[in-house]
């Protein structure tokens, strides 16, 4: 699907997720805004810790409250706020239209279940008008689709009988089950060797054109984001510190963390003799701030290599440096570096 075409599925606006701990009140995700289009992806990057996934459960609304709770800010799919909808019109919703891909696949399948009988349940849930014998042949389709050797047998099997790949391969074929307009995929590959890694990113990449699915991409791998994503968040301590299209983003990186993220990355040179150098492997130094603990101004002041006095005082708003693309180059710094 061409940019000019793309539609608008999902928006988030000035996203807001606390919760209470003991020590007091953190806001893991703090005034989060990005848009989603239809046949496109969205890479969130970022350190553990920075706000990706409680973003993505924030959106399909998963916050176990207590202790959590979405404080601020919308989130609109399709032009109308999830956050208003009752729990059961939110289920038809969730795993339907906006389905996720989640991170752990050993914590997210029952274990006392076959996965079989756990695609089963979500496909029979939203394709009511398929019948037992439908479901479980789709599910097998799936499991065909995702790779997974002699599905017709494999569907029987329990979690604990499969590898961890083939486990996180159960996921994506669940989470793709129903044909979603929205995807979002929470480090999808990250149990997977490179092979069947280039496996499930092509098909992702196959039914985000068939379809015309939205994807979000949430990932700590640069290379994922630069082979599967059109545009991309940079989060830090809870905040956007930078977003843009991926060519922007890789291209011409701003913001300092967005540049040691970058940097942090092995890379092979060689020398006009064509000898391989040996380069050392920069690093970001300091630690991320405590969210209950967070500097006056900019999060990112203590681990920053061009903090000046200017930054401590007041937390820089995201301003935009190049307004170009479908999202515009912003980042969240008061020098031009």
């Amino acid at each position: 699907m061409s940019e000019r075409t793309a539609e608008k599925i999902l928006e988030v606006k000035n996203l807001e997720t606390s919760f209470r701990v003991e020590e007091g009140t953190v806001k893991a995700v703090d005034n989060v805004s990005f848009d989603v289009y239809a046949g496109r992806t969205t890479g969130i990057v970022g350190e553990s810790g920075c706000g990706k996934s409680v973003t993505s459960l924030s959106i399909m609304r998963l916050i176990p409250n207590p202790p959590g709770w979405i404080s601020g800010g919308d989130i609109l799919y399709k032009g109308k706020s999830l956050l208003g909808l009752t729990p059961a019109e939110m289920r038809k919703i969730r795993g339907n239209e906006i389905s996720m891909i989640f991170q752990e696949p050993m914590t997210s399948l029952n274990p006392v279940f076959t996965v079989g009988n756990q695609i089963i349940e979500a496909i029979a849930l939203h394709q009511k008008d398929l019948s037992k014998k439908q479901c479980r042949e789709k599910a097998i389709e799936m499991l065909k689709i995702v790779g997974i050797p002699s599905p017709e047998s494999r569907i029987d099997d329990y979690p604990h009988q499969m590898s961890g790949g083939m486990r996180q391969r159960v996921m994506i074929a669940m989470a793709l089950s129903c044909n979603p307009h929205v995807l979002i995929a929470d480090e999808p590959t990250t149990a997977l060797d490179v092979t069947i890694q280039a496996q499930i990113l092509e098909l992702l990449r196959g039914l985000q054109e068939k379809v015309g699915m939205a994807m979000i991409m949430i990932t700590h791998d640069l290379g994922v984001v630069a082979e599967v994503c059109d545009d991309v968040i940079v989060m830090y301590a809870g905040k956007v510190v930078e977003q843009g299209s991926v060519e922007e983003i890789f291209k011409n990186p701003k913001h300092p963390y967005t540049k040691g993220l970058l940097n942090s990355i092995p890379t092979l040179t060689k020398d006009p003799t064509g000898k391989v150098k040996k380069n050392r492997l920069e690093t970001i130094a300091g630690i991320v701030p405590s969210l209950l603990d967070l500097p006056k101004g900019c999060r990112f002041q203590d681990r920053c290599p061009y903090v000046i006095d200017a930054c401590r005082p007041v937390d820089p708003e995201l301003r935009v440096i190049k307004d170009d693309n479908r999202l515009p180059h912003a980042i969240r710094c008061i020098r031009d570096i």
